[in-house]
């Protein structure tokens, strides 16, 4: 009876264990395809504009967790479709596209403000999302399930167990520092000039963003280069147009 109470309770601690490791593998393989997305992102735009752009994403670090959010969905789910590449790129289009959408609405009712806005392609709904970078989505599933999974499970397969329980908790810890510092600098830009209908509050909001540009003004330059298209939305500031004033007036650089 002793001996199947031990056994009983050593294979529900080698489950929980089983488990936990497969958490700290996804969060690395989250983490891995949010870089890359952030190196796509990184060449994309570099290309574009015929110079090096290193300011992809308003994290502050180098990774874009859409990306790793889109790549786990189509890792979880379309896996079982490894040999069937029409499915693949079919779902994940719509997947990541509704992803996208859905994200670019939340940050809009959050930060009122546009993050990204496709309005000048052709295909595209509310400028949110597009036919193209949809089409692109579906090859980048494939591409994942294809290539990319294999490569980066053999990987992460030549590190011991505890070498990859430490990373992930530790880059956990970063990621986690990372996300609060700057969603936290984000919120203190977000100015509703609704509460100063028929009042004169330029002194009040100047007074506002000069604290935030003294104390967070390296996030926002780079918050600013990898979302140039920041738009107007109403009630609220155009806040790139109105920090850059202010930058001027203060001296910022």
């Amino acid at each position: 009876m002793f001996y199947k109470i031990i056994n009983i309770g050593y294979n529900f601690f080698k489950g929980s264990v089983d488990k936990m490791l497969d958490i700290y593998y996804s969060f690395l393989l989250f983490l891995i395809y949010s870089f890359l997305g952030y190196m796509v992102e990184v060449i994309s735009v570099s290309f574009n504009q015929k110079k090096l752009v290193f300011s992809r994403g308003y994290l502050i670090g180098p990774y874009i967790p859409i990306f790793g959010v889109g790549s786990m969905i189509v890792t979880i789910f379309l896996s079982k479709y490894q040999e069937d590449i029409i499915a693949i790129f079919i779902m994940t289009m719509f997947f990541c596209s509704f992803l996208e959408y859905l994200t670019s609405y939340v940050l809009e009712k959050l930060f009122k403000l546009r993050w990204w806005d496709y309005s000048h392609i052709l295909f595209n709904i509310n400028g949110r999302i597009c036919l193209i970078v949809g089409v692109l989505f579906g090859l980048g599933g494939i591409l994942i399930i294809k290539v990319l999974n294999p490569l980066i499970f053999a990987f992460l397969g030549l590190f011991p167990k505890i070498v990859v329980i430490i990373s992930a908790i530790v880059l956990f810890i970063i990621f986690l520092i990372d996300f609060f510092i700057s969603t936290f600098a984000i919120i203190r830009l977000k100015i509703d000039t609704n509460k100063f209908i028929n009042t004169d509050a330029t002194r009040v909001i100047k007074e506002e963003v000069n604290k935030s540009l003294q104390k967070y003004r390296y996030f926002y330059n780079r918050l600013f280069k990898a979302f140039p298209e920041i738009s107007k939305n109403k009630g609220v500031i155009s806040l790139k147009e109105f920090l850059n004033k202010n930058r001027k007036n203060r001296n910022f650089r």
